[in-house]
């Protein structure tokens, strides 16, 4: 926090997985409610819990856009608080909250016993000013973290799109496969996800790829092979345009359009015609979405 310790904050705190559209209006509400009373808007957040929409990474960048300063926190130094130690001695003893932005939902503390209406009647004693923030609906519904979680398992990823503000994201290091995919005329990138992310529903994506020094449009497999049922299932990007050398890590891939599922086939050739079908699909995706802008690299 360097030369902001002492200066008065004010505070938003959650998960923030996904930093989707609801959290975006939230941040844009504390940045209103900062500038009027001459606070800092602080994110505070944990590391990704469970399958996740960010890596801590991406999370801390993009929220670092919407917020003066991010605050990481390890759920196990604060989840055995009581919701009112929580509030006297990490909000407003350590990092010098004078207010807090939040939803109505929000809980906090110890077995989540903390709510709005506790807030409020801890605020006067503690010189806390409460801000609500209702939920941004999109869609017919609520923008939620859970709620883009369970698209991506269905593999909606643009009814996911709409509810994150830009496409959903996976990524993963380069590692070495079996070259099968090279075998039948079309090469890819092996990823090894990580770990901490959400899977998306298996099967093929049109995509678009970053990583370090270039970006392309692209194919998404995850699957479990089953046309090779000999091998072990596997995340790998098809580059439309690949490049001359090595690509290196970390691989973005963001979800453009789902295409099918994870599929088994007579004989490779068979599979072989299909992604041929595929990538002229991909391929025609990508002409008609403007490139989205990278989360990690770049």
């Amino acid at each position: 926090m360097g030369d902001r310790v002492g200066m008065g904050r004010l505070v938003a705190v959650g998960r923030f997985d996904g930093v989707h559209l609801g959290h975006q209006a939230l941040f844009a509400e504390g940045r209103r409610l900062a500038q009027e009373r001459g606070l800092i808007l602080t994110a505070y957040t944990f590391p990704p819990r469970g399958p996740s929409l960010l890596t801590l990474a991406a999370k801390e960048r993009l929220l670092g856009a919407l917020a003066d300063e991010v605050t990481v926190v390890r759920w196990e130094q604060v989840q055995d608080m009581a919701p009112d130690v929580f509030l006297r001695e990490e909000l407003v003893g350590r990092l010098g909250a004078r207010g807090v932005v939040l939803g109505p939902d929000h809980r906090f503390g110890r077995g989540r016993a903390g709510d709005v209406e506790l807030l409020r009647r801890l605020s006067g004693k503690l010189g806390l000013s409460v801000h609500v923030v209702e939920p941004l609906e999109v869609d017919g519904g609520a923008v939620s973290s859970a709620r883009i979680r369970d698209l991506l398992r269905c593999g909606e990823v643009a009814a996911a799109a709409r509810l994150l503000g830009r496409p959903p994201c996976v990524v993963g290091q380069p590692v070495p496969g079996v070259a099968l995919a090279r075998r039948i005329g079309f090469p890819t990138v092996n990823l090894e996800l990580a770990p901490e992310l959400l899977r998306p529903r298996e099967g093929v994506y049109a995509a678009w790829a970053h990583w370090p020094g270039g970006d392309g449009g692209a194919l998404f497999y995850i699957g479990r092979r089953p046309t090779f049922p000999g091998l072990p299932p596997s995340a790998e990007v098809h580059l439309l345009a690949p490049p001359a050398g090595k690509v290196p890590g970390p691989v973005e891939v963001h979800l453009l359009r789902f295409l099918r599922g994870d599929e088994r086939f007579s004989d490779p050739e068979a599979l072989t015609r299909r992604i041929a079908r595929d990538r002229e699909e991909a391929e025609t995706v990508v002409r008609a979405t403007r490139p989205p802008a990278p989360l990690l690299v770049g």
